[in-house]
């Protein structure tokens, strides 16, 4: 039964299960976008840290007056003697203006900007617990996946040898209706169960080339591409049934799940802290240096005597929230129901896990017994079929005798796959609550 399954004309790259494993790790699809949100989280910590650090910011701007602006000024305000109602026209401006400058100011001190670093920086571990749930996830499909198609292609090898036989007593049967000693309707019996068999190989021929390119896709492999599964089927099976006496130790806090509950309950925390942090005073300091030219003739703006003012301001700036109404209040009301929330799903989970885990030990354990029984009823209905075959072919066993045996071996058979199938499935389940992927 040992076997090297292939598809396609080009063998392509070989995977073992441990291989597929591997490369799915590195290149499936969710578990490359959860090493990217570890990076925008990583960025995300640099743009909260820049908001600490001192900004520097510098400005400049030039005006040019295409029309000075002009205003009426009664003349007898500079010329007593001037008759009254007469007003001199005077500009009120100058053409050309240009200041310049920069301002450098630094956070000192604020509550929730602390805070907010140390979410962000937690933020970092809660991606990377993401980031191994996704790992969990892509070993445990990949592996489902995997046993799927060495199943299919186990069941495909049965029904193959199944057709097989068939064709040989078909042939021996066709020879005896010849000679008279049977019916027609002997042989028809067998050409319908052949005609059956072949079309169920035939559905499986078709499961098995999507299976296969279902464990391309979980693998982030090209899914159009030929690959080879060196794992027999027999070998994975013998792994699935050893029976492990020992203890099974099932430890929720090595979980991926306790770990992003952990690290996201840590954020809950920090987000009542930051709005706890709103009520600290907030403490920055600024310096700013500017200069003003200004002149009727673009030339001048350079000459040091048209500079007409400029500064150096250095300060601090203080704030201190004195009232905020109750809306602050009751944002810390809510995330503290938010917080409590988060411990009753924590402990929701942690039950939830020990019955996962009781669970898939009580399924694992009863796959193993049925596939044991199902092993066994496959050997005791191929002696039976042995047995059939031999009084039919020696005359004192009838057609109708055979075609029964030949039913219940088939049966056996697709009974035996059907536990195999459980058996596979619920070792996975069983290691993945042990932790184990």
């Amino acid at each position: 039964m040992l076997q090297t399954l292939v598809w396609g004309q080009d063998t392509g790259q070989s995977f073992t299960l441990a291989q597929a494993i591997d490369f799915a790790v590195k290149n499936a699809y969710t578990v490359t976008n959860a090493n990217t949100d570890i990076e925008i989280a990583r960025k995300k910590v640099a743009e909260v840290r820049g908001a600490g650090i001192p900004q520097l910011n510098a400005e400049a701007s030039f005006q040019n007056f295409l029309q000075v602006p002009v205003s009426l000024i009664q003349a007898d305000a500079f010329y007593p003697s001037a008759p009254k109602d007469t007003y001199l026209r005077l500009p009120f401006g100058i053409k050309y203006n240009l200041s310049y400058g920069y301002t450098a100011s630094w956070l000192l001190f604020n509550g929730e900007y602390l805070v907010g670093l140390q979410a962000s920086r937690s933020y970092v571990d809660h991606t990377k617990n993401s980031l191994r749930k996704s790992e969990v996830e892509v070993k445990e499909s990949v592996t489902k996946a995997y046993y799927t198609i060495l199943i299919l292609k186990e069941n495909q090898r049965i029904l193959t040898e199944s057709v097989q036989t068939l064709d040989k007593t078909l042939s021996e049967t066709e020879a005896i209706y010849k000679e008279g000693f049977i019916e027609e309707m002997d042989i028809d019996r067998l050409r319908l169960l052949k005609t059956n068999l072949s079309t169920t190989l035939q559905t499986l021929e078709q499961q098995t080339v999507l299976a296969e390119k279902y464990l391309k896709f979980q693998m982030g492999y090209e899914v159009d591409k030929p690959m080879t599964l060196s794992d027999s089927f027999d070998a994975v099976l013998a792994g699935a049934a050893v029976e492990n006496n020992q203890e099974l130790k099932f430890d929720f806090n090595a979980s991926a799940d306790y770990q992003i509950l952990s690290s996201g309950l840590k954020l809950q925390e920090l987000n009542r802290k930051r709005l706890m942090a709103n009520y600290l005073p907030t403490l920055s300091t600024f310096y700013t240096w500017k200069e003003n030219r200004v002149g009727n003739q673009f030339d001048k703006l350079t000459d040091p005597n048209f500079r007409v003012s400029g500064g150096n301001i250095f300060g601090l700036n203080l704030s201190v929230p004195l009232f905020q109404g109750l809306s602050q209040r009751a944002r810390i009301q809510q995330a503290n129901l938010e917080l409590k929330k988060f411990k009753t799903t924590q402990t929701q989970a942690l039950q939830g896990y020990s019955l996962q885990s009781a669970q898939a030990l009580t399924e694992y354990k009863a796959a193993l017994n049925s596939f044991k029984n199902n092993s066994e009823s496959v050997d005791l209905a191929k002696k039976i079929k042995e047995k059939a075959n031999t009084k039919y072919r020696e005359g004192v066993g009838s057609s109708l005798e055979l075609m029964q045996s030949e039913n219940d071996l088939l049966s056996a058979q697709s009974n035996y796959i059907n536990s195999a199938a459980q058996l596979l499935n619920a070792r996975v389940l069983l290691d993945k609550q042990l932790n184990k992927f």
